[in-house]
């Protein structure tokens, strides 16, 4: 059969890979997957992701894209991979997709969300991110505004990460409690691209304001600082989900 190109939407929990990108003796979602997509064509396989989560961060709705010449329907792909994968990672979906379909760059927007807890709780310990203190959410709230729309996002990238450029543009960013599961902080944003560290980034100085030890007007400026040292502390990444990628 001729090549063919495939979609796949995948979900997993980060807690035990170390992040989604291939590395020489460590355990990655793209090591797993392509592992089982071999296993099932005989042959190596590459796939490319549409975000490149750091270690420990999970996904709902990851998409990766991947050349095969495996003649089984799409779908029926899908339940042989997952026969093949392990427990913390499973292909939602799988569909035919254009050749010229490219899970990275045809994407035209991310979005990503962010859980804090309040109280402590030994089911949720892996997956959100325990403060202790109450926080101030309206003043996290006020805080938000200062990253809509497109900006330099310098103060909120990891040091050592040097992308082509630090300009992204942010379409939705909110924040709301939510009582279930013992009440928790949900912090969601949807950009057109981000930068390696940057919700965790953004979480971490959010939360700053939220203990009243950075002024919600301070956020405007630690921006246009465009230095890391200028923000705050980096979120841990059990607390993020990579939740969906848009291609339309």
């Amino acid at each position: 059969m001729h090549d063919r190109n495939l979609k796949l939407t995948l979900e997993y929990d980060g807690t035990d890979f170390s992040g989604w990108q291939i590395q020489p003796e460590m355990r990655t979602v793209q090591g797993v997957l392509e592992g089982a997509l071999a296993d099932l064509a005989g042959t190596a396989v590459r796939v490319t992701g549409a975000g490149r989560t750091d270690a420990g961060v999970h996904a709902l709705g990851q998409v990766a894209s991947v050349t095969t010449s495996l003649g089984l329907p799409a779908e029926r792909i899908g339940f042989a991979l997952n026969a093949r994968l392990p427990r913390d990672v499973r292909v939602v979906k799988a569909v035919d997709v254009p050749e010229s379909f490219h899970a990275r760059f045809d994407a035209v927007s991310r979005s990503y969300f962010y859980l804090i807890g309040g109280v402590e709780s030994p089911v949720w310990r892996r997956n959100r991110w325990f403060v202790r203190v109450p926080l101030d959410e309206a003043g996290m709230r006020a805080a938000l505004t200062a990253l809509e729309g497109e900006h330099d996002f310098s103060s909120f990238c990891l040091v050592g990460s040097e992308p082509d450029h630090h300009r992204c543009r942010v379409a939705e960013i909110s924040l709301e409690y939510r009582v279930d599961f013992g009440g928790m902080v949900v912090l969601r944003i949807v950009a057109n691209r981000f930068l390696r560290g940057m919700v965790r980034s953004i979480v971490g100085t959010l939360v700053e304001v939220g203990r009243g030890k950075i002024p919600p007007s301070e956020f405007e400026t630690i921006l246009a600082a465009r230095d890391r040292g200028a923000a705050g502390p980096t979120a841990p990444p059990h607390g993020l989900y990579l939740e969906e990628v848009r291609y339309d």
